[in-house]
Formats: structure tokens, sequence, C-alpha cells
């Protein structure tokens, strides 16, 4: 991908974000969120794009974003060449520290809920102008599909109420409900076993 399109789709998943609980609480400023959730995007689009898996739904309207099943911990290695080192400076140190704390809860929910070989649903948004189409769940099915196939789970968290429907309605359940600590939105990791 060339750095105006990973912009683009950096700024379409801020836009689809921006009201998401978990990262209104890493970037509570609403005036502030647009310019940190687009940093914050573009370094995991990129990395993706390296060491994962980016679908993409035509005309900008929505993307995923997916960690493979021999890639689902970021390295720092590759979190440098992906920009990660950046985000201190482009989202703001207070920011930054918050996802720092976002990240070290995630990952021990992650832990608990999955090991071994899986994928890593890192986040799927919709602009804003295009939801209730059902561009998310296209977007999702061939991931999914190929998880089916290599008979492999799939992991996601979220932090939004609404979103539990659509994973429930595509195999995915809850497999830990929790809170961001100790100030946070309501958290839940979810564990989609693979389809035979």
């Amino acid at each position: 991908m060339t750095r105006p399109d990973i912009h683009a789709v950096a700024a379409l998943m801020a836009r689809a974000f921006a009201d998401d609980p978990m990262l209104t609480w890493v970037v509570p400023d609403p005036a502030a969120r647009p310019r940190a959730l687009t940093a914050f995007f573009a370094a995991h689009i990129r990395y993706a794009a390296r060491y994962g898996r980016l679908d993409l739904a035509p005309e900008g309207a929505g993307a995923a974003i997916w960690l493979g099943p021999d890639d689902t911990r970021m390295t720092l290695p590759r979190m440098a060449r992906a920009g990660h080192l950046l985000l201190p400076a482009r989202m703001g140190i207070a920011a930054w520290r918050q996802l720092l704390r976002m990240d070290t809860y995630a990952q021990r929910q992650h832990d608990r809920t999955v090991s071994g070989r899986h994928w890593y649903l890192y986040g799927v948004g919709v602009d804003p102008r295009h939801t209730g189409r059902g561009i998310a769940t296209a977007l999702l099915r061939p991931a999914l599909e190929q998880a089916d196939r290599d008979r492999l789970p799939c992991y996601l968290e979220t932090a939004g109420p609404r979103t539990l429907t659509l994973y429930e309605r595509l195999g995915f359940r809850v497999a830990i409900p929790g809170r961001l600590p100790p100030d946070g939105p309501p958290f839940w990791s979810m564990l989609r076993p693979a389809k035979r």
C-alpha cells in the first residue's frame, strides 16, 4: 500500500471508531481523537499489511485488520518497522499511556482466552456513511472461511455492546466479560471456534 492509501484507510478506521468506548477511553478529548486514532490505525494497518491480513471494502467503505495464526503477538522489531514507536509523539503522551494500559489488559485477557494458533481480529470498521449495509460481515467472511478451512479459532476484543450481536451472529461467543481497569468501559473477549 502507498502512504496515501494507508492514510485513507486509517482515517476511515478513525471515523468508524470515533465513538468506540475503548478508544474514547484511550483518547477522551474529541478534538484530539481523529488525529490520534488515524496515527494508531496507520501503524496497525502497516503491520497487518506486512505480517497479517488486511481486507478492504470497495470505495473505502470499510476495513478489517487481522493478525495471522503465526503472528498474534506483535514483535518489537516489526512494530518499529510499522511505525508503532512513533505513536507517543503522534497520539500524545497521555493517550499513549492509556493505550499501553489497554494493551496490557487486553494481552492478559487474550492469553486467558486462547492459546495455540488462531486468527486475531484486531479491528473491523465501516465508514459511518455506509453502516447497516452488511459491509462488516462481508469484510469478515473471507478470513473466517480461511480459519474454518484451517480449523483454527478466531479471537477478538470489543467494548461496544452493539458489536456483540454482529460477532455472535458470526459464531463468536463471549469468553471473558471484563472492564478496562480501573475506570474504563466494559471489555469483552470473544472466541469463535473453527467450524468443521
